[in-house]
């Protein structure tokens, strides 16, 4: 396998508490444990972020900053190229609208291109004029085109109506890190006696957490000794909260909000089910959900909703049960099978840490390094 190759990456963000800057992130750590040198390009508002990170790759902060609409005024700049000369291979990660600096500067300096597409922003923009050309045009002159689900590749062609050589490639998960040890016991004693039904994220309605709240009274019914624990914040919160009191459950959840570090490996490492059911909202999806893997790392079994790429990330039947979108009735059920059946429960939590064994950041690298090589000898 090459390995003496330098990658030009192109990111929004490389901070790991979001979602897209947690994969950059991780990515750049694992492609340098793989002997792959990256030079990170971001937006220039990253510059204050990346002088305190410790990021083991040169990081040019020159790219214009997010928009999702290019007609905007700040959209001109991103016909503009960067300096890609020293690189071997251009590698826009997350599809519009870096993906059009991304591929100007690649043809400019006359190297190969490739884009990644992570769920909404792979798939909206082809909903838009002109981003549906743009993003077309950027997909049809991708030398590789890699997705983590069968959900986002399926939609990509759907709206496109175009054939294109998409890759599936899963996001991965810092597998160590949810395998060390770490104090839980103030966690366990707060909820002592009590079944941890867990969900970490965001709160907003696409996230779902709604469902959960909605099945909660036929799950206390069965299992009185449940109890809701939601980690996250966001604008979402006081509608679920007024949702809570009217379901009148209030003793069974507990909105702890956000966590990081060990504190949230603890929550993981505390749970008894992980719950997490977000919903798919017009072209607004989960591309994959890397939370699913980190609850599996921790040897916990899940109860997710059929929304997007979520059967990449969980494996229905064997690291947890995946019920219709929507359905609150079938969330109540599973996770009533999960705390009736303790011994399948145990046994999808031990099929799930597996599974993400086999996701940790260096194997997914590897996929990468085996992609970009696939690329470069094309050549």
């Amino acid at each position: 396998m090459k390995i003496d190759m330098r990658i030009a990456l192109f990111s929004s963000t490389a901070e790991p508490k979001d979602g897209y800057g947690n994969i950059t992130w991780e990515l750049v750590h694992a492609l340098k444990q793989c002997s792959v040198d990256c030079t990170l390009f971001l937006p220039r508002s990253q510059k204050t972020f990346i002088a305190q990170s410790s990021l083991p790759c040169e990081t040019r902060c020159v790219l214009p900053e997010y928009v999702f609409r290019i007609y905007q005024p700040e959209g001109l700049k991103y016909f503009r190229t960067v300096d890609v000369s020293d690189c071997d291979l251009v590698h826009d990660l997350f599809a519009f609208p870096y993906c059009v600096p991304a591929l100007l500067s690649a043809r400019q300096y006359d190297k190969p291109f490739m884009t990644g597409a992570q769920g909404t922003h792979g798939v909206r923009p082809l909903t838009y004029f002109p981003e549906r050309w743009l993003l077309k045009h950027c997909y049809k002159k991708a030398e590789a085109i890699a997705v983590p689900s069968v959900y986002t590749k399926e939609k990509i062609l759907e709206l496109a109506k175009c054939s294109y050589p998409i890759d599936i490639i899963h996001n991965g998960v810092h597998f160590d890190r949810f395998q060390k040890s770490v104090d839980t016991a103030s966690i366990r004693n707060r909820y002592h006696g009590k079944k941890i039904l867990l969900t970490v994220g965001g709160l907003w309605g696409r996230k779902g957490h709604d469902l959960v709240l909605k099945a909660m009274p036929q799950i206390l019914k069965n299992h009185p000794n449940a109890m809701y624990v939601i980690v996250g914040d966001g604008n979402g919160r006081p509608d679920l909260e007024t949702l809570t009191k009217e379901l009148g459950i209030g003793d069974s959840v507990d909105f702890v909000g956000r966590k990081s570090g060990d504190e949230l490996v603890a929550y993981f490492q505390s749970a008894d089910i992980y719950v997490h059911t977000p919903k798919v909202v017009g072209l607004k999806f989960e591309g994959f959900g890397i939370v699913y893997l980190e609850a599996s790392a921790c040897g916990k079994p899940i109860v997710a909703t059929d929304a997007g790429g979520i059967r990449d990330a969980v494996k229905d039947g064997e690291t947890g049960f995946v019920v219709p979108d929507g359905d609150i009735d079938a969330v109540a059920d599973a996770v009533i099978r999960l705390l009736d059946h303790p011994e399948q429960a145990v046994a999808m939590g031990r099929s799930g840490k597996s599974y993400a064994a086999l996701h940790d950041w260096r194997n997914i690298a590897k996929q990468y390094i085996s992609l970009y090589d696939r690329i470069l000898h094309a050549r």
